[in-house]
């Protein structure tokens, strides 16, 4: 017993450390609190409103209480906490509303959570409280509960007029008022005939007549019928497409194929899609097969509110001329480490046509976009970029060297920003170096940024933006603009670092310590406001339509590819991503090994932003 109990307590103390720690981020001060009794809780001038209380618990206590109510948040989770799951159908039995106040008021430090009425530092007033607790009133009272006890009522001849005021019902727990009602005439009604299910539907009535409840589960219900259409159009030639197959297809958050279709397309190139009993999570992609290429449309969802979802699906005709690739934005991030600088480069580029540009031999198999590297590269790396955050780059496989460098085997889909490619090298360095490479394409911006070590870039053309210091060290930066008309990249570098990256010596992998230069200088950049890439979101407008479309591809034999980027929010890019993915493995394009291990990613990265 005394083992269990020191358990105990140290498991108390754990909490209230990780509430303290909790507190202590959000800005809310540990004042001391004094329990609220039915005596002296302030009843609400008018009925709690469960649809305000809805707004209020989705700013500041869904991370750790849930959507569904159901204590599943992702921070309580992460932190190992059991916040009250409201969505039980028990907790209406035992909730009493003064004990409810006091827990929003006041909080609950040994359960980890803050207080939210004076003690904290944006406190709620007490009709925001009482409107939290009809919401959570709400969370186990189905709507279904509340009819049956209406009817009921009805069916008794009860007078609901004569019931208990106010005040009753904000001081009692629905068990306390079933007790009650084997003893008293409280509701003026013979209920001794009832069952206590039939007596809690009166209550879960009576209950009602003084909250004004709402449905927080009506969002995640099913979709009955959904309605799905759109057209395919050729954004070449802005003409309808009037002859082929669209396939539909669902997923889940967990990137498991639940749904697949296909419909032939009308004469006048629309679509349209009729599927019964939708889950909530499940989101729509479409495809179609256009000349050697499949084109995707965005990503859609479908709610009980907005049952029918437009699709518009765009493919495109074909270009080899290279002349309408242009790099938007080139960003150079180098770090000193022990005999050697280890470089990323971050392209951004853009297809000025309205076709996809598959490469200058007219076969995407024998490269596409084309990437110049310095002589003497090491450790050479692609990741390509599909979201809107730094975190969303995965490696890019399916990159080939060719007789003049390397090059992506992903046909480049037109508009602005349509392909984010992070390539990264290492070379040895002592004392200087001249960092020359070839640059297949115009460059309208370049910059780069390394730790201010003692090391110069001496040619004109790059000008110093000056050093700066963040929480991560000393920077300096440097920009070039006289690139649109090179045909070389040429960076010299002088002097020998007085400070590197010692890679033996920290339990990070060297290119992650490189992504975190990224990260660190990006207060630097913004004070510099020379659009380094961190400050910038990185998805920009396509030209005319193509804001709807990614591109896959068939192969007869090539290299395991990723799928392309998208320019939609990050959850619907991820499941874009993956539906490509899949379609590389059945068409037998990529080994079972690199397929699991690339859907793994993307499943992690999906998981970590659907919440």
């Amino acid at each position: 017993m005394i083992k269990n109990r020191l358990f105990g307590s140290a498991k108390l103390r754990l909490l209230a450390v990780l509430a303290a720690i909790v507190l202590a981020l959000t800005g809310l001060s540990l004042k001391p609190t004094t329990p609220t009794t039915a005596q002296d809780m302030p009843l609400p001038i008018a009925p709690p409103d469960a649809e305000a209380g809805l707004a209020i618990y989705n700013e500041r206590c869904v991370v750790c209480h849930g959507e569904m109510g159901d204590g599943q948040g992702p921070q309580a989770l992460q932190a190992g906490l059991e916040p009250t799951a409201f969505s039980d159908p028990n907790y209406k039995l035992t909730a009493v509303p003064p004990t409810m106040f006091d827990a929003i008021s006041n909080g609950n430090l040994t359960a980890g959570m803050p207080p939210f009425g004076a003690a904290s530092s944006d406190p709620l007033n007490d009709a925001d409280i009482w409107n939290l607790i009809a919401l959570a009133y709400s969370y186990s009272t189905r709507p279904a509960d509340i009819a049956a006890g209406e009817a009921l009522a009805t069916e008794l001849e009860a007078d609901t007029a004569s019931w208990p005021g106010l005040d009753y019902w904000f001081s009692r727990s629905n068990e306390m008022i079933l007790a009650e009602l084997e003893s008293e005439d409280v509701l003026g009604v013979d209920v001794s005939g009832l069952s206590d299910e039939e007596k809690l539907a009166l209550i879960d009535y009576g209950r009602s007549l003084h909250y004004n409840y709402t449905d927080p589960l009506a969002a995640f219900a099913p979709v009955e019928l959904a309605t799905i259409n759109g057209s395919v159009i050729n954004g070449t030639t802005n003409e309808a497409i009037t002859e082929g197959e669209v396939r539909l297809r669902a997923f889940t958050v967990q990137l498991e194929e639940m749904y697949s279709e296909t419909t032939t397309v009308n004469d006048d190139g629309s679509f349209e899609f009729q599927v019964e009993n939708v889950p909530s999570d499940w989101v729509f992609l479409a495809d179609f097969a256009y000349g050697d290429l499949t084109f995707n449309s965005n990503a859609v969802q479908v709610t009980n509110a907005e049952p029918v979802a437009q699709m518009p699906l765009f493919v495109f005709d074909t270009t080899a001329d290279p002349s309408v690739i242009a790099i938007d934005r080139l960003h150079m991030i180098l770090t000193f480490a022990e005999g050697r600088l280890m470089v990323s480069e971050l392209y951004v580029y853009t297809n000025l046509a309205t076709a996809v540009f598959v490469g200058e031999s007219g076969d995407f198999d024998e490269g596409t976009v084309e990437v110049g590297l310095p002589t003497g590269a090491e450790n050479v790396s692609f990741q390509r970029g599909f979201g809107t955050s730094l975190d969303s780059f995965i490696p890019a496989t399916e990159f080939i060297q060719t007789d003049t460098g390397w090059a992506d085997t992903v046909p480049l889909r037109p508009g602005s920003g349509s392909l984010n490619l992070l390539v990264s090298y290492d070379l040895p360095y002592d004392d200087g170096l001249l960092l020359a490479h070839p640059l297949p394409y115009p460059v309208t911006s370049a910059s780069a940024i390394m730790a201010n070590a003692g090391v110069d870039v001496t040619d004109e053309s790059w000008v110093s933006q000056g050093a700066q210091s963040t929480g991560s060290g000393s920077f300096v930066s440097y920009i070039n603009t006289e690139l649109a008309n090179a045909d070389a990249l040429n960076l010299t570098l002088d002097g020998r670092p007085t400070q590197i990256t010692d890679a033996a010596g920290n339990a990070l992998p060297v290119r992650n310590q490189t992504t975190e230069l990224i990260v660190g200088g990006v207060a630097l950049v913004a004070m510099l406001a020379v659009g380094f890439f961190l400050v910038q979101r990185w998805r920009t407008a396509l030209v005319g339509p193509t804001d709807a479309v990614t591109i896959s591809q068939p192969r007869t034999a090539a290299p395991p590819r990723q799928p392309a980027p998208s320019t939609s929010d990050d959850k619907k890019a991820l499941l874009q991503a993956i539906a490509e993915l899949d379609e590389a493995y059945e068409a037998g394009e990529i080994e079972e090994e690199e397929y699991q291990q690339q859907r793994q990613e993307l499943k992690a990265r999906l998981t970590a932003v659907w919440h």
